[in-house]
C-alpha cells in the first residue's frame, strides 16, 4: 500500500532528524552580522533534559571556550554576550557526551570613529 509506505518513510525520516539534532542554537536578535558593543542572546534549545549542555565557540583566532570563560554571561540555558570584534567565530551547543547542535557563524564589525570638527 503506497500510503502506508509513505507514512513509514515520513516517520522514519522524522525520527532520524530528531536523533541527529538533539539541540538547536538560537540567536536573538536573529542575525549573523553584528556591530561592536551590541548584545546578543544565544540559547541552547534542547529536546528533553538540557542538563550538561554548554554553549561553545571557536573564534577566528582559533580559541575554543565555553560561555562564562572570559566571555558571555550564562543565564539559565542562554548566554548573553556584549560583542566585540574578537568574538567573531562559530558558536554551537555541546553536551557532556559530545553531541552537537547546529552551528552559527557570527561576525562582529568594529565601530569606526569619525571625528567631526
Amino acid at each position: 500500500n503506497k500510503s502506508k509506505g509513505l507514512i513509514l518513510t515520513l516517520s522514519l525520516s522524522l525520527s532520524l532528524s530528531v536523533l541527529s539534532n538533539p539541540a538547536s542554537l538560537s540567536v536573538s536578535p536573529n542575525r549573523s552580522q553584528f556591530f561592536e558593543y551590541e548584545s546578543v542572546s544565544l540559547s541552547c534549545e534542547v529536546q528533553g533534559n538540557s542538563a550538561g549542555w554548554r554553549l561553545k565557540r571557536s573564534t577566528v583566532s582559533g580559541e575554543r571556550s565555553d560561555c562564562g570563560r572570559n566571555w558571555g554571561k550564562q543565564q539559565g540555558s542562554s548566554c548573553i554576550v556584549s560583542l566585540i570584534p574578537s568574538h567573531s567565530g562559530v558558536y554551537w551547543c555541546e553536551s557532556g557526551s559530545g553531541e552537537h547542535s547546529n552551528s552559527v557563524n557570527i561576525t562582529v564589525h568594529g565601530m569606526s570613529t569619525n571625528t567631526i570638527y
